[in-house]
Parts: C-alpha cells; structure tokens; sequence
C-alpha cells in the first residue's frame, strides 16, 4: 500500500486582484509542480501531480482534487540524480527534469537510477513498473509523451559534457555548449515504446537538447531545442527552436536573425502554432509560427518583461510569469492587446524548483503554478479570467501595431 498524506488545501484572496487563489500543499519541505511542457492535471480533473521533498528525497506525489489527500507514488531514497538545471545531483537518484504526465490515462512516468518508471494514478495498489532503461550517466532532461500515450521522448546529453563541476544551474548553463561545440559532442533523442519497452534513437544531435514535447494534433512531430549560452557566456547561440520529423529528419524552425534571442519553445495547446519569445536589443516580444516557420504573429511588448508563455485553449490569449511578481495573460484582441494581471506569485527564478512555470489545466479554466513567496516552493491554482475581460493594462501602441497574422 502506498503512503496517504491528509490534506493541506487552503484558500485565500489575492490581495492585489481579488482572485481566489488555492495552495495545495503546505509545510517546510519543497513542492512544487511539473514543467510547463508538461500538465500537472488529468485531463478528468481528478489528480493533480507533483514533485515533493517532503520524505527527505525527491519524489512524485498525486493530490486528490477532490478531498486534497496527498499519495505517494515514486518510492526514491537515493536523493537527486543529475540533470539539466539540477548539476547538483549526483549519480543515483530520482530525475525531477523526468516527471511527465500522460493526462488522458492518467499515468506518470520519470527517470530513476537511469531507469524509466511508470506509475497508473487511479491505482492505489502503489505497483511501480519498469520501462526502459537508458544510457548509464548520461544527463537526461525534460521529457515528453505523445498525445496517444504510447510514445516517451526522453533526451540524454553525453556525460562528458558536464566535466566542469557546476554549482548551480545557471553555471551548468554556461558550460556545456562550449564544451560540446570544442569535442564534437552529442544528445540523443530517444523514443521509447511504453508498452514493449523498446526505445528506438530517433536522432543524435550536436546540441545540448533540453525541452521536447510532441505536436498536440497526433502527427509525431517533435519539437526540441539547443541550450544553453555561447563560448561568451553571455547569449544563447543562434538557432534555438529545432524540428524532428516523423521521418526523423532535423531542422531549425526558422533562422534567427543577428542579434535576436528565442526561447522557451513550446506547443499551442490547438496544434495550431509554436509560440515562444525573445528579445531584440532592450525590446521583447512574444510570437508564434507555424511549423513550417512561418511567422504567425508577434506582439512587441515594450518595458514589459516576463520568464515563461504558454498559450490558452483559446488559441489566443498566452499566460506568462512576471518578474514584478504578477501572473498574467497578454490578450492580443482584434480591439488591441492587454495585459491582465491574474495573481501575484512573488517567486524566483535563482533556483529552478521556485519557477512559477504557470500552465493552464486541460480543462482550460484555471492554471497551476509554484511559488516560494512562504519561503518555500508550494503549488497554487487559480481562475483563468472570462476571454474578454473589463479591466486590462494597454500594452502599447507598437504592441497593438505588430498584432496579426502575418
């Protein structure tokens, strides 16, 4: 039998929106959710997933939505295995780069020991079963699965890469491209079957690749990136959104242009588009393109920053975190772009676990962040607004001049 946990939901009103904010989880240990590419909600709104310390190691825990009750489901005692953002880790351990829900079948799957697991959230028998295993000390990242629940992408960069003891993320960060451009070294993008177990190399690439997630629609499209800074240490290197193909085939999305960044790909959750953003000298932007590279739209968003954007069911509004401490959604209307601001998360992003990382849930009506304005990470929700909100903050006239399609 697994371990069960009693509820820790509370409610509050955020004191500078009026919005209903729910925290989940409580105490001194850290939570936190899953990685935006990745739901941390089935898509029956019955479990919510996430990572917690709470047993002294990392490990994957399902919250009853319902009654708020928490179950163990991974059982680590190694500690954290090393990965991309957690240069920490060490040889053994649990993955928390791993965690990737199935949403529709309501099963989990991570990394530990370099075994991959699956566990079924709607079994409280607590069985743990064995997948795959992948290469032994190569570095894994964020993983994926596909939309039919049969295929796990998992990414696994050359050990050798990480040579250079790195103290924190943003140091790994700074490190390993340089080193993988001067010794020719490698990720592989694997495919694993998680029925049969068989995992199939689907491309070996010269880039440090992060983040992969499957295109929504079901056509085996994957999209993935490079990571990581140039031989400066300064700026990510050119070309950052690639493409693999159903054929496995690898491309760039588009090229980018002298002195434009991107960054943080990732699927519409229509299918329809790739949205990311970047910078262009003091100027960023948010943008979306096809997969064939088209530019689809691009708002220009002047003195307005943020870390991370995920579009909505709506196919147009996208949610994204702020370093003034607002969660917010950039509405780019036929009547001119706004920003709405949600909720205040009051979080960082020195460490990884404390990203907020907001994603709306399948169902479209409410979003899950973390954040550690307590002094800990611990895992919120709150309600997405009405599409066509009455309160909003004029973007700018540029702003409103770039929308379109284009």
């Amino acid at each position: 039998m697994t371990s069960i946990f009693p509820s820790e939901k509370t409610e509050y009103t955020d004191a500078s929106t009026g919005a209903r904010v729910t925290q989940w989880t409580r105490g001194t240990h850290k939570n936190q959710g899953l990685y935006f590419t990745s739901p941390s909600v089935t898509a029956d709104d019955r479990w919510l997933v996430i990572l917690s310390e709470r047993t002294g190691h990392p490990n994957l825990f399902s919250i009853d939505r319902a009654t708020g009750a928490l179950r163990q489901l991974s059982r680590n005692e190694n500690g954290l295995l090393h990965s991309y953002v957690y240069p920490q880790g060490g040889a053994r351990g649990l993955s928390k780069a791993s965690p990737c829900l199935d949403a529709t079948h309501n099963r989990i799957f991570y990394i530990q020991d370099d075994v991959v697991y699956a566990i079924k959230l709607d079994d409280d028998t607590g069985i743990v079963r064995r997948v795959s295993e992948l290469p032994a000390n190569w570095y894994g990242a964020f993983t994926h699965i596909s939309p039919d629940g049969k295929t796990l992408c998992v990414p696994c960069t050359d050990p050798c890469a990480f040579a250079d003891p790195a103290a924190n993320q943003w140091e790994q960060m700074r490190q390993v491209t340089g080193r993988m451009d001067r010794e020719g070294l490698v990720t592989r993008i694997y495919l694993i079957d998680v029925e049969t177990g068989l995992a199939r190399l689907a491309a070996e690439v010269p880039l440090w690749v992060t983040h992969v997630q499957f295109d929504p629609l079901g056509t085996g499209r994957i999209l993935f990136n490079r990571e990581g800074f140039d031989e400066t240490g300064v700026r990510p290197p050119h070309n950052r959104i690639w493409c693999l193909e159903p054929d496995d085939t690898v491309r760039p999305l588009s090229p980018e242009p002298d002195g434009e960044w991107r960054s943080h790909e990732n699927w519409a959750p229509d299918g329809q588009s790739i949205i990311y953003h970047g910078g262009r000298g003091k100027s960023s932007f948010l943008a979306s393109r096809a997969w064939t590279g088209e530019l689809l739209r691009e708002v220009v968003l002047d003195g307005i920053t943020f870390w991370h954007a995920t579009g909505l069911l709506d196919g147009r509004r996208i949610l994204v975190d702020r370093p003034d401490g607002f969660i917010s959604v950039v509405d780019p209307s036929e009547n001119g772009s706004r920003l709405v601001n949600i909720c205040r998360h009051d979080s960082t992003v020195e460490e990884q676990d404390a990203h907020p990382h907001p994603l709306t849930t399948p169902s479209g009506r409410s979003f899950i962040f973390t954040s550690k304005q307590t002094g800990n990470c611990h895992v919120y929700e709150t309600a997405l607004p009405d599409p066509t909100p009455t309160t909003h903050v004029n973007i700018s006239s540029s702003a409103r001049s770039a929308l379109g399609v284009r």
